[in-house]
């Protein structure tokens, strides 16, 4: 039987003999593949020379936390993917994590890392509910549940040990998937600080010398080999690995941050995707209006066409040119023409990284997956897109509208299907007015559906033409059939725009 994982296989044994300078709340993949990953990039090139405790932010991560001692901290990181075209198929054994904590059977010894003045940096991910606010109580000696509650805890022992030092502050770059991650948490760690009492010298030294950065990060980590090829990717490896974990190549990760963080991690020195930014705004929307558009754009036509991946939707001969067309002409230029994002070769290179992302032959992206919620996901992901092309160029995007006129034909045809899951109200307020056609007719149904502003925030029959360009292109596709009526639009823009 091959041997466990253990600091024996490590490749470089100086790298596990460096000190402790980051705590980390989650044990999960995604940290596993994206933060700890970087930080062993940065050891290796001795431009860190910092390891990671691990601490588990739930009770349920403790079997993660067991793994990871029981292969001193180590673990395998395997890339698979398309990078520049280029099939990417690369691991490393991961160790910059020296240790794992359970909080909730070791709580002294997750204070004490707090004494350390070598760990200067916290790092967390722990779900997007994990950075909210629930009361608790603060006794001390007991753990405390939440992610916030502990970390406040962290701040208090941390605080009173260096007698409010100011350069005991920390940085604390939550990894979280919220808008503005940093102010929220620490918005309520000062809530927590309020709620037990604290001093008021305790929670100025929170806010004037702990730095909480929002971030953006940006990885798919699928984390332990699972499908059908699991057994032949496990035995490539000479030893066994609990912790496995599979991710694709493209990363990115966007931090507001001050100069310490710069130069504690100079990730851009060894070429690692990581941009230090006063705002982080332009990028969250460069990410929400490109790569999460486009996965709105291509699921219901894809769907309705009987694609089931992303990958297949790229590659369909109708649904791949739709996508493609429509980021060139209409989501690249609105976002240039707004200056939402001014540097064109960067938001060139996403846009290709994107496309290597979606022909990623390793991951399998189900349309239905994005489908879920997906009235939701058009107002954030589409709409702010047509709505600013038509105020900078005057016209109405017509694939962006075919887009949002076959999520609507999606709605209608597949009501009650399985693949379709949403906000039930919302869901009948859509059905409701589709079941009124027949009386009223297709464009009084489109006018009462853009009208909604339950739906979508505002009345989308003041965007000049739009409803008529959403009735045009639903008469064409029940006149020919979809295919056909992509395909139609797609070489009129094509021959519009040369």
């Amino acid at each position: 039987m091959t041997v466990l994982l253990t600091r024996d296989h490590c490749p470089d044994q100086a790298l596990l003999q460096l000190p402790d300078r980051v705590i980390q709340i989650g044990e999960g993949n995604f940290l596993r593949g994206f933060v700890d990953w970087m930080i062993h990039q940065l050891n290796k090139h001795q431009l860190f020379c910092g390891r990671i405790v691990v601490v588990a932010p739930r009770p349920t991560g403790r079997a993660n936390i067991e793994r990871l001692n029981a292969q001193d901290g180590l673990f395998t990181v395997w890339l698979r993917g398309v990078r520049e075209g280029v099939k990417v198929d690369e691991r490393d054994i991961v160790s910059s994590v020296s240790r794992g904590i359970d909080p909730y059977q070791q709580w002294d010894e997750f204070l004490a890392c707090a004494e350390n003045p070598t760990i200067e940096i916290v790092v967390s991910n722990t779900t997007e509910s994990g950075i909210q606010y629930i009361r608790e109580d603060y006794q001390e000696g007991v753990p405390l549940q939440s992610f916030p509650g502990k970390l406040t805890a962290y701040l208090l022992h941390r605080y009173n040990h260096f007698q409010g030092a100011a350069t005991a502050g920390m940085t604390i770059v939550p990894c979280e998937l919220l808008d503005d991650n940093g102010d929220r948490l620490r918005d309520v760690v000062l809530q927590h600080a309020r709620d037990w009492g604290l001093p008021a010298a305790f929670r100025e030294w929170v806010q004037q010398h702990n730095h909480f950065c929002n971030t953006l990060v940006d990885r798919i980590v699928t984390g332990f080999p699972t499908g059908d090829d699991a057994h032949e990717l496990l035995a490539q490896l000479p030893y066994r690995d609990a912790l496995v974990t599979v991710g694709e190549p493209f990363h990115l990760w966007v931090v507001e941050a001050d100069e310490r963080l710069r130069t504690l991690w100079p990730f851009e020195q060894i070429g690692l995707n990581v941009a230090y930014v006063s705002d982080i705004r332009p990028y969250r929307t460069q990410k929400v209006r490109i790569l999460n558009g486009l996965h709105t754009a291509m699921c219901a036509a894809g769907m309705l066409l009987g694609v089931q991946t992303v990958r297949e939707a790229v590659n369909h001969p109708v649904v791949g040119p739709f996508v493609h067309r429509m980021l060139d002409e209409e989501i690249v230029p609105t976002l240039l023409a707004s200056r939402v994002v001014s540097d064109r070769s960067g938001i060139e290179q996403f846009a290709a990284a994107v496309f290597d992302r979606f022909e990623n032959p390793f991951i399998r992206h189900e349309l239905k997956s994005i489908a879920l919620n997906g009235l939701s996901k058009i107002r954030v992901r589409l709409l702010p897109t047509v709505t600013e092309f038509h105020r900078h160029s005057g016209r109405i995007p017509v694939l962006l509208t075919a887009a949002f006129a076959t999520q609507l034909l999606f709605y209608r045809e597949a009501a009650g299907a399985q693949e379709v899951q949403d906000d039930p109200a919302l869901l009948e307020r859509v059905s409701a007015i589709w079941r009124s056609e027949p009386d009223i007719g297709l464009r009084p149904v489109v006018e009462k559906l853009l009208g909604d502003p339950a739906l979508w925030g505002e009345d989308l029959n003041q965007i000049d033409g739009f409803c008529e360009a959403v009735v045009d292109f639903m008469m064409q596709t029940r006149a020919h059939g979809l295919e056909t009526a992509l395909e139609s639009l797609v070489s009129t823009v094509r021959q519009t725009s040369t």
